[in-house]
This record gives C-alpha cells, structure tokens and sequence, in this order.
C-alpha cells in the first residue's frame, strides 16, 4: 500500500504513514517531556512567589503541552479550546486564551510548510478593520491612553484568528473535529457546575470561571440544532447532552443568560422550521421536537425552582433602597447596582458625545466622571467595564465608533447569512447554519454584556466568523450544484 498520493501539481503528500510518524515522534520525545514536566514542576512553585500564583502555574506547568503542539496541529486546536475554560486574565483585559492565538498560527506555519500568509483572507476583514478605524478616535479623549491602547491590540489578534482558522478549516471534517471537541470540554464543566450548584448552593461555574455562562450558552444553541436534525440514537444522545446544558445553564444562576438563551433558541426553533427542506428535514418533526425541548427547559427551571426556591436562584432580589443602606454600601439588587455603573457611563458620554471617552477606557478612568458617593463609586463601579455591550460601545466611542459598530453587525449578519445560503444542498450548511445562530447569539449577548469585545468573549466571536469563513472559502472553491 502506497505511503504517498501526488497532488495535481505533482507535489507528493503523505497520508497513510501520518498517523504512524506521529504516534513514533510522539513516543520518541515522550522521555524529553517527561523530564521538561519534572523540572518545571518545582520551577513553578518557586515563581509562585513573584505576581499571581495561579497564573504562574498554568503558564509553566503548560510549556510542556505547547510544545507538544508542534507534532501536530490539532493537539495545538485542543490546547487552545482548553485555555478557554482558564479564567485567567493575565494582563489587562486580555484572557489566556487570546495569548494563546499567536501559539496557533506559528505551530501552523511549522506544520504546513507552503503557508503563505496571503492565504489569510476573510470575508470579515475588511469590516473589521473599518469598526476599528472608527474605534481610534476616541483616544483624543481618554483619560487612560496607556491601558486602553493597550488593550486594543486585542483586534489585530481578533482579525488574525477568524483570518487564521479560514484556512485552517479546508474542509467539513475538521470543523466538526473543532465542534467535537468544544462540546466535549463544555459537557465535562457542565457536570462539574451541576455537581457545584447541587453541593454548595451558590451559582456554579465548574473550573471555567463567570465566562462560562456564554460559552454555555453557545453550546446550547449548537446542540438545540443537533438535536432537532439528529435521528434515531443519534438523537436520543443530543437529547442527554441538551438536558445536561439546561441543568448547569439553570445553576449557573444567570438570568440574563437565561433570557438570551431563551430568546435565541425560540428563534432558531422557528428559523429550522422555515429551513427544514434545506436541512433535510421534515418539517412536522421539527415543530414537535421542538416544543419537547422547549418545554424541557420551561418545565425542568419551573420544578427546580419549586424545589429550591426562588432564592436559591435569586430570583428574589426585591431590596427596599433607603439612605442607610446606600450610605454603607449595602445594595444587592443587581439591576439597581447597574445603574449605578450606567449613570456613570451616561456622564461621561454627555462629556464626549461624538468620540467617547475612550476605548476601553471605563475601567481606568470611570473616576474621573463619578457623581456617586465614594463608598458606592468604590464598591460597585471602580475598575469595572459597562456591563452592555451596545452601551459600552456608545460611551467609550461615542456616535463615530457606535455607528461603526452597528455597520459592523450588519456587515456580519449579511455575510453570514449569505454565506449558509450558498452552502444549501453541501453537508457543510448545517454547519454554516449553526455558526450563523451562534452569531446571533452574540448579537442578542451584546444586550446584556461587554465582554464579547474582551477576554474570552473576543476570542469565541474570532472562532465563530473564523468557521464561517472556513464555509466561505469551501463554498467558492467547491460551489453546491445550480450555484456559479
């Protein structure tokens, strides 16, 4: 049996011998990590003295699985939706996560020599790059240039993962290898959250932090769509895996999450319903399905509720607000505590309408705009971020960088939908048609939080235009029959 195939261009490549080369390079190095592992692990401790313990130990202690990467490229893939679940934010608003994106393309270039960086192409860039330009302006008004610039560099590491995985991503088989392994990670932290909630009584995150809540989120949505394309057991095991999702959604006690959750699922149920020929479908089942699923999540919050109690899931934060209580401080209803984080923002927009205050300046600068009492500015709005995304978006860029943002979400919405449309009659339009909805999902999330512009959020909105992109490419390169 041949160990190599020729290319059109009369390139050899080898296919069947992969897998063995890299079992023997994976053996052959095993001694040399062992030894790196050991080395590192008392290395570790004694750099835990100097900065944040924790942060220390996950970089080093994870040198030797980076490099492990280099042997192939999905070990990599894996390591990078690993760092996803650290809630750990090194420096600034930047996660881990994000420090890891640079990690991906060099062991990309490493594993597929002939790379080219012209090969990174999106049908987002360009968008992209104009939302920015409109973000740069309202740095003649920041209070915190340093911090805030800074913290910018995190779109050029938005543009170059979505770029990234557009070419990573050549065909079906390796973008279900990437949902796989996503779904994986966040049934393994949504067993341990239940297990957290059901012990402690307090909301649950597993080991992936508060961010959780929207990376859960977006699994729920996928699986919500799987499962009503699945048949046989295939469906019966979506089903386990959505019930699962509901129950650590319902513990993690976030009722915004809850709503958006809600929301996107009810219009992705009807979206199916509409696109059930598409998706070879039948459209009956669909709607019955449907219905099951929704009342699943309708009926299991109602009885766990009931069980537990509406305090339990603090659906009972009815504070009576008095000049005692916000003269100490004492306020926990969190809408009220909002407020007092928008009134702050609206202050300093009323200032710098046109440009903003800055772009990630909120957190660093937020004091210089204060109007509240000090005990309340320091408990309940310094060092925080604007907790909206639309909002948050309109002070710190004010009316330029507002409308870029809105030209931006149109431009990605248009694009997205154009592309699932022309992947209709390929296997790959349940997969365009998913990452659309899980788009949507953060369009709506936006309403309810900012951190899709930092962090972990910045990176889940790259990987999710990254696998649209993906299609993109596939649908040109491979256009569906009766499409030019």
């Amino acid at each position: 049996m041949s160990s190599e195939t020729s290319s059109p261009s009369g390139e050899k490549k080898i296919s069947r011998t992969a897998g063995a080369g890299f079992t023997a390079d994976l053996k052959s190095n095993s001694i040399l990590l062992g030894a790196v592992i050991l080395l590192i692990l008392p290395l570790t401790f004694i750099l835990g003295d100097f900065g944040e313990k924790r942060t220390t130990q996950v970089l080093v202690l994870g040198l030797p699985l980076l490099l492990t990467g280099f042997l192939n490229f999905r070990i990599a893939l894996l390591l990078f939706l690993g760092s996803l679940f650290i809630d750990i934010n090194p420096v600034y608003l930047f996660s881990l996560s994000f420090l890891v994106i640079p990690y991906l393309l060099l062991v990309f270039v490493v594993t597929n020599k002939g790379f080219e960086t012209r090969d990174l192409k999106s049908p987002f860039l360009w968008v992209t790059v104009f939302f920015v330009l409109t973000m740069i302006p309202s740095f003649f008004n920041s209070l915190a240039k340093t911090a805030g610039g800074f913290n910018m560099f995190m779109w050029p590491g938005f543009i170059l993962l979505f770029s990234l995985f557009a070419v990573v991503f050549k065909d079906e088989g390796k973008i279900n290898f990437l949902a796989k392994a996503y779904l994986w990670l966040v049934s393994l932290n949504a067993l341990f959250a239940i297990y957290q909630g059901i012990t402690t009584g307090r909301r649950a995150f597993g080991f992936a932090g508060i961010m959780f809540v929207d990376i859960l989120g977006i699994a729920i949505i996928m699986v919500f769509i799987l499962l009503l394309h699945a048949k046989g057991k295939e469906k019966a095991g979506y089903a386990v895996l959505f019930a699962i999702l509901i129950l650590a959604m319902i513990f993690n006690k976030t009722r915004n999450v809850w709503v958006n959750v809600a929301l996107v699922m009810f219009l992705s149920f009807i979206h199916v319903a509409i696109q059930a020929g598409s998706l070879q479908m039948e459209r009956r089942k669909v709607v019955k399905y449907g219905v099951i699923a929704l009342l699943f999540v309708a009926l299991t919050g109602g009885l766990l509720i009931s069980f537990y109690g509406t305090t339990f899931f603090r659906l009972e934060e009815k504070q009576k607000l008095s000049a005692e209580s916000l003269e100490v401080a004492d306020v926990n209803n969190s809408l009220v505590t909002r407020y007092f984080i928008w009134s702050t923002g609206y202050t300093a927009f009323a200032q710098n309408p046109f440009f903003g205050m800055g772009m990630y300046s909120f957190a660093y600068s937020s004091k210089f705009y204060n109007g509240l009492p000090d005990n309340i500015y320091k408990k309940f709005v310094s060092g925080l971020t604007l907790h909206h995304g639309y909002y948050s978006m309109l002070v710190e860029t004010g009316i330029v960088g507002f409308t870029g943002l809105l030209i931006f979400l149109f431009v990605l919405f248009r694009n997205g939908r154009k592309i699932y449309r022309e992947a209709s009659g390929t296997p790959r339009f349940l997969q365009a048609f998913i990452a659309f909805w899980a788009m949507i999902y953060i369009f709506t999330s936006l309403m309810f939080t900012d951190a899709w512009f930092w962090g972990r959020g910045i990176v889940m909105f790259g990987i999710v235009l990254g696998v649209l992109s993906a299609i993109d490419n596939m649908n040109k390169s491979n256009p569906a029959k009766g499409t030019k």
